[in-house]
């Protein structure tokens, strides 16, 4: 099953900037995954397993380093076109 998952990061703390593009740039390590980021927010596209996964991986190593951290998440069970940011209808 494919997902898309929109996320948001705030991190509590002075330097939050650097927490945010730090764990960008990790989940855009994973090959198998669509990465997409807006000003607002970062989209995650691929496979159910692969996405939790990575999440799972990548959410335990922020917590650890930045545990005064918030995430807002939206799941949907359908791969959607991130790549316009827009949907037609």
């Amino acid at each position: 099953m494919k997902i898309t998952v929109e996320m948001s990061l705030y991190p509590l703390s002075e330097n939050y900037t650097e927490h945010i593009i730090k764990f960008i740039k990790s989940m855009k390590s994973y090959d198998r995954l669509i990465i997409r980021t807006t000003a607002m927010s970062t989209y995650i596209s691929g496979g159910y397993k692969d996405v939790m996964s990575m999440l799972n991986t990548e959410l335990e190593k922020l917590y650890h380093n930045v545990p005064d951290s918030c995430t807002v998440f939206k799941i949907i069970p359908k791969d959607l076109n991130i790549e316009c940011g827009y949907l037609e209808f």
